[in-house]
C-alpha cells in the first residue's frame, strides 16, 4: 500500500495560550505528507494572529477557517467533510503530538494494508507547565474489550467515517466514546495498537472539571445503554465509580495522583 495523506484537524475557540505548541508539534513532525486544517469557531482573542504567522512555513499544508459551531463535535463533523486525506487525526487546540506521531501511523498503514483501520497509539497527561504527570498505556486486552481509548491518541481511516458516521452531536461531552463504540460494532474495521506516545494531552480538559461532571455521567450512561454495555445497575456502578476518581483526582495532592497513575500504568 502507498504512503497515506493523513488529515490533521484542530478545531479551537480562544486558544491563544495554548494553539502554539499545538501548531508547533504538527509543523515538527518527521512525515510531510499531511494536510492540517484548523476550524476556529470565531474566536475573539489573537488565536487567529498566531495562525496566521505559521501559514508560510507550512508550505501550503495548513489551511483555516472561521464559523460560528453549536459545539466541538458541530465543528470537528464539519471540518471531517473538508478532508482529503486517507487517514484522519484530531489534535486538540492545547495538546502536541510527539514528532514521529504521523511517521507511525503511516508505518502502521502501510503494514496492515486495511483502509477500514484505527489507529491507536499511547497518551501522555501533561501540566500546563508541559510536565509528565503520567502516560496512558493502553492493551490489546482493551481492544477485546471493546473499550473506549484517549480520543486525541487515535487515527482512524477516512473510509472508517463513511462507513459508520460522523460524531452523534446529541452527545456535548462523550460523542468521541459513541463513536468509538460504534467502530468496535462494526466487524469490518480493524482496529491497531502502535505502543509509543503519539499524543500529549494537558490537564484541565473539561473532562477533569468537576463542573462538568453532571453532564459527564448522564451522556455516558446513555452512551452505553445505547450500546448494550450491561445492565442498568452496572452501568450506573461504573460511571459512579469514574464520578468519584474524577472527585478524588481534584481533591488529593498532584504529587499522589502522579504517583496513582505511575502505577496503574506502569
Amino acid at each position: 500500500m502507498e504512503q497515506p495523506k493523513i488529515s490533521i484537524i484542530t478545531v479551537c475557540l480562544n486558544s491563544a495560550k495554548t494553539i502554539k505548541d499545538t501548531i508547533e508539534s504538527v509543523l515538527a513532525q518527521t512525515y510531510t505528507n499531511y494536510e492540517y486544517i484548523i476550524a476556529d469557531g470565531l474566536s475573539v482573542d489573537n488565536t487567529i494572529d498566531i495562525i496566521d504567522s505559521y501559514i508560510p512555513q507550512f508550505e501550503g499544508k495548513l489551511t483555516y477557517y472561521q464559523r460560528k459551531d453549536t459545539g466541538m463535535y458541530n465543528a470537528i463533523n464539519d471540518a471531517i467533510r473538508k478532508c482529503q486525506g486517507d487517514v484522519i487525526g484530531i489534535l486538540n487546540s492545547d495538546d502536541f503530538y510527539d514528532k514521529h506521531t504521523l511517521e507511525y501511523v503511516a508505518n502502521e498503514w502501510v503494514k496492515h494494508d486495511d483502509k477500514k483501520i484505527v489507529i491507536v497509539g499511547d497518551m501522555v497527561r501533561v501540566s500546563r507547565a508541559n510536565e509528565i504527570i503520567h502516560r496512558y498505556h493502553f492493551t490489546q486486552s482493551m481492544i477485546d474489550r471493546k473499550c473506549c481509548f484517549g480520543h486525541p491518541a487515535m487515527f482512524a481511516g477516512s473510509e472508517v467515517y463513511r462507513s459508520i458516521g460522523l460524531y452523534d452531536e446529541s452527545f456535548r461531552w462523550a460523542a468521541d466514546g459513541e463513536w468509538q463504540y460504534r467502530a468496535h460494532d462494526s466487524a469490518d474495521i480493524k482496529w491497531v495498537l502502535c505502543p509509543v506516545v503519539f499524543n500529549n494531552m494537558r490537564e484541565g480538559g473539561a473532562s477533569d472539571n468537576i463542573k462538568y461532571i453532571k453532564q459527564w455521567f448522564k451522556e455516558r450512561v446513555r452512551m452505553k445503554r445505547m450500546h448494550n454495555k450491561g445492565t442498568l445497575f452496572h452501568i450506573y456502578l461504573q460511571e459512579s465509580i469514574s464520578v468519584m476518581r474524577t472527585i478524588l483526582k481534584n481533591s488529593i495532592p498532584k504529587v499522589l495522583v502522579k504517583y496513582i497513575y505511575r502505577v496503574r500504568y506502569r
